[in-house]
């Protein structure tokens, strides 16, 4: 796999510079691969030192794609031999991992801005990248999810974060379905801020370009009325949206109490809705792994109001563990290698995981076997 990162800049009317950053690896959805996330994050360490960047834009290259994931085929392989090399296959686990949730955090805690402009696919990985910027425009096109339960492992790079931050109900919905929603849902939810036309980007670039930041008093307000004046007009209905009164019954009950993962998955399979997006919806909660899906219900609704960096340690923990001891190496057989779309999960339903091994998975990992595992690193600071 040869992705790349393509690292330019252009030069603004006042002699400061705007960081380029494009996703390449258009034949794979720009997926991301090791290296890409590693030249990434090197990368935006040295702008944030650069005192001549003012901003940084990311985009990606092609028009299906912004990213649709991150390239697990390696980690695939490493995880075939784990009986043979349990050492091996835990090192690629916290490698790949380690360098990526370092990437998305720095995004997240980031001190200049960061435009990231999607379009197409926007799921997984790329959500990652995605959400931690601080100006985050939607194409019309865009297409979101997070998918991770249909490989045997959960909503990542972030998500017990900026999932947590939505509706209670519709965050549970889209992590245990991996439901896509279009821009016009991530709008209505704050997954993005400005919703335009595929197009207009090369507006936004001229636009930055001809802008004077020496004299701006305030960069983020600055480039925040430059995506506003090439915003569209909302047009059409969400996915998610006209289903929320619904979706908020399959998530409660009468009292507005949160039901079980068992009742929810109950209602959601029973549930008689004559529309296509919630019929695929259906299928992929049927598809997807029963211990993922407790997973993520358990990231859901019992780690609200967690703090950045916790929410990544705790996310450290359960990948890991999904990876060594969970149903990861199976689904991405059964999704990504063979395409049989037939996994035999480790347990057949959600009422057969034993709340043992869940409490297992939440338990703090010890980050000392994983020494590489350091959010804030010395090079960053």
């Amino acid at each position: 796999m040869t992705g790349k990162i393509n690292v330019s800049h252009i030069k603004c009317a006042d002699g400061a510079l705007v960081g380029i950053l494009e996703l390449d690896n258009p034949t794979a959805l720009n997926a991301l691969t090791f290296n890409m996330i590693e030249q990434l994050h090197k990368q935006l360490l040295q702008w944030q030192q650069d005192e001549s960047i003012v901003a940084v834009f990311l985009h990606a290259n092609g028009e299906k794609a912004f990213c649709a994931g991150g390239y697990i085929q390696a980690i695939y392989r490493a995880l075939e031999n784990k009986e043979q090399e349990p050492q091996a296959a835990q090192q690629a686990m916290a490698t790949f991992f380690t360098l990526e949730y370092q990437c998305d955090y720095l995004i997240h805690t980031y001190s200049k801005p960061i435009i990231a402009w999607g379009h197409g696919y926007l799921m997984g990985g790329g959500v990652g990248l995605y959400m931690g910027a601080s100006h985050r425009v939607a194409a019309n096109n865009t297409r979101f999810a997070m998918p991770e339960s249909k490989i045997g492992l959960y909503p990542d790079v972030g998500a017990t974060y900026f999932l947590n931050q939505l509706p209670q109900h519709q965050a549970l919905f889209l992590g245990l379905t991996a439901a896509q929603i279009n821009a016009i849902d991530m709008k209505n939810l704050g997954l993005c801020q400005w919703i335009v036309e595929p197009q207009a980007k090369e507006i936004v670039l001229a636009m930055l370009a001809s802008t004077h930041w020496n004299t701006s008093t305030d960069i983020h307000h600055t480039i925040a009325s430059i995506l506003e004046s090439v915003e569209c007009p909302l047009q059409g209905v969400g996915l998610i949206t006209p289903l929320s009164e619904a979706i908020q019954t399959f998530c409660f009950d009468e009292h507005l109490v949160t039901a079980s993962l068992a009742q929810i998955v109950q209602r959601i399979n029973h549930a008689q809705i004559d529309d296509e997006w919630f019929k695929n919806a259906q299928r992929a909660l049927k598809y997807g792994s029963p211990l993922s899906q407790h997973i993520c219900y358990q990231q859901l609704t019992q780690n609200r109001g967690l703090s950045l960096e916790a929410c990544f340690s705790l996310e450290f923990g359960l990948t890991l563990r999904c990876g060594l001891e969970g149903d990861f190496r199976e689904g991405v057989r059964a999704l990504v290698i063979d395409k049989s779309h037939e996994p035999s999960w480790l347990y057949p339903d959600v009422s057969s995981v034993p709340a043992q091994l869940l409490e297992y998975f939440f338990s703090s990992v010890n980050t000392t076997c994983h020494p590489q595992y350091e959010l804030k690193p010395e090079s960053t600071i």
